[in-house]
């Protein structure tokens, strides 16, 4: 039974939310969907500011968090497990942060392929590995869906009956003046923000693909980013996962400099729970301890095992999915920023960590940690320090025998991946000897470049330099 949040409110908070729900009701949002937002609208008018503080919680020690490379002995039970497995891709996102308006698991990321024919690839080599149906499921948006289902033709779940993909929802921008819904006549698609991958419990309740999957007997789901590399299927993880009987399980990994302001793993002073705390959910006065990577050491890699049935009991219980609330202040036309400020009602799926009295953690190895975010992480991937191994994996090359280069492009002239793209014409220059590369001005990069050690190269003019063909770069160099 769903939960009325507004039960108790006063009249006045009642009616502030009646022009969201006919909102969401006019757009055929489904009502479990539109009494979750009113639970957080409901929040938010109450003073709610989804943070929390450094003083209720307690960071985690190594002793905390069990390594992966101790959990072998779970490898037969993952094994046996898998039959009852699915894996599940967020691919809800655009590439908008790198100048597209399409799904950003179509990028081209490793020798021809993207995203989700490396995902696809992978899938394929596990189900004849194992002999098992192991079904795979897109998470997408609707600005994602069409051009993702496309692409993915040819390929299907097989006799397991399961669909490809279900959509997330979305939820109306509220005006940060009064706490109205917001409106934008000349382009109302801004009126909506999509809510954060903390939607796919609601989403997988909504589509009645959790039904469908828990009927078929499928209930160990591995959920990752599509543009994780790094995130793939794993037995010892399901096994650990399986024999200890947990209901969720996150995978985190140590945190460096680099990682100081991902979301972290710590547990809740009152009761004991692992939670998870992201930067948008921290105080002010605790940014610094918040960065302190010595106190707070995992990160979350936002790469969960979630046992389904414990799912759908949490979520009955509560009527929702308890998370974190996510306020996140932004412009109404993302690209206009004299346009109105609004609030985004968002949420984390990590944040149902806490939902689970016996949640575990565990700290993985990088290599299952492999985001591609901006068009400078994508440059390392495309470069001789990752290569594609036979499982259609993306590992790091043996040639790289200590850490991953820094890169660092300049934004306006590599931002945009057409712009990046035009830049490096036939492909990365060589990495492997490379600490790190910041890139100033415009360049152009021909082919068969290699870069050692800290480099810095700065073009100061307005015109485009070119490092010619075979050049070998280190240190500072100016053009």
């Amino acid at each position: 039974m769903i939960m009325d949040c507004m039960k108790t409110a006063d009249p006045s908070m009642i009616e502030m939310f009646r022009p969201f729900g006919l909102k969401m009701e006019e757009q055929g949002i489904p009502p479990i969907v539109i009494n979750v937002f009113k639970c957080y609208y409901a929040r938010l008018l109450y003073g709610a500011q989804g943070k929390l503080s450094e003083e209720e919680l307690l960071p985690l020690s190594e002793r905390d968090v069990p390594h992966y490379e101790d959990l072998a002995s779970y490898t037969d039970v993952g094994r046996q497990a898998m039959a009852h497995a699915v894996v599940i891709k967020l691919n809800g996102g655009l590439g908008t942060s790198m100048g597209l308006e399409k799904a950003k698991s179509l990028i081209t990321v490793k020798d021809n392929m993207t995203f989700l024919d490396l995902i696809l690839g992978q899938m394929k080599v596990l189900r004849e590995r194992y002999g098992k149906p192991l079904p795979l499921l897109f998470m997408n948006s609707f600005k994602t869906h069409l051009d993702t289902m496309l692409k993915v033709q040819g390929f299907d779940n097989g006799t397991t009956g399961l669909p490809m993909a279900f959509l997330q929802h979305r939820y109306p921008k509220i005006l940060h003046k009064d706490l109205a819904p917001a409106t934008w006549p000349g382009n109302p698609e801004l009126e909506w923000n999509p809510p954060g991958h903390g939607d796919l419990y609601t989403a997988l309740i909504t589509s009645k693909v959790l039904r469908k999957l828990l009927d078929r007997g499928f209930h160990y789901a591995f959920i990752s980013n599509s543009d994780n590399l790094g995130a793939v299927m794993d037995e010892r993880l399901l096994g650990y996962m399986a024999r200890e009987g947990a209901p969720f399980l996150m995978e985190v990994a140590g945190r460096t400099t680099s990682d100081r302001k991902g979301g972290h793993l710590a547990r809740l002073r009152n009761s004991g729970r692992l939670a998870l705390r992201e930067i948008a959910q921290c105080l002010e006065r605790d940014v610094d301890a918040f960065q302190d990577i010595e106190k707070h050491r995992f990160f979350n890699t936002n790469s969960i095992w979630i046992d389904l049935r414990a799912m759908e009991k949490v979520f009955v219980a509560n009527g929702m999915m308890p998370l974190d609330l996510i306020l996140n202040p932004k412009t109404l036309d993302p690209r206009d920023h004299k346009s109105p400020a609004v609030i985004q009602i968002e949420t984390a799926m990590g944040s149902a960590v806490s939902a689970f009295e016996s949640a575990l953690a565990v700290k993985v190895p990088r290599t299952r940690f492999a985001p591609v975010k901006t068009t400078s992480d994508l440059l390392v991937v495309m470069s001789d320090c990752y290569q594609v191994s036979p499982d259609k994996t993306v590992v790091p090359s043996p040639a790289v025998t200590g850490h991953m280069p820094v890169v660092h492009l300049d934004a306006r002239h590599y931002k945009k991946i057409d712009d990046f793209t035009a830049r490096f014409p036939h492909g990365a220059p060589s990495l492997t000897a490379c600490e790190r590369l910041d890139v100033k001005g415009d360049v152009l990069f021909q082919a068969g470049v290699r870069i050692s050690g800290k480099t810095h190269v700065v073009n100061a003019s307005e015109a485009q330099a070119v490092v010619a063909e075979g050049t070998a770069l280190s240190g500072e160099v100016g053009l």
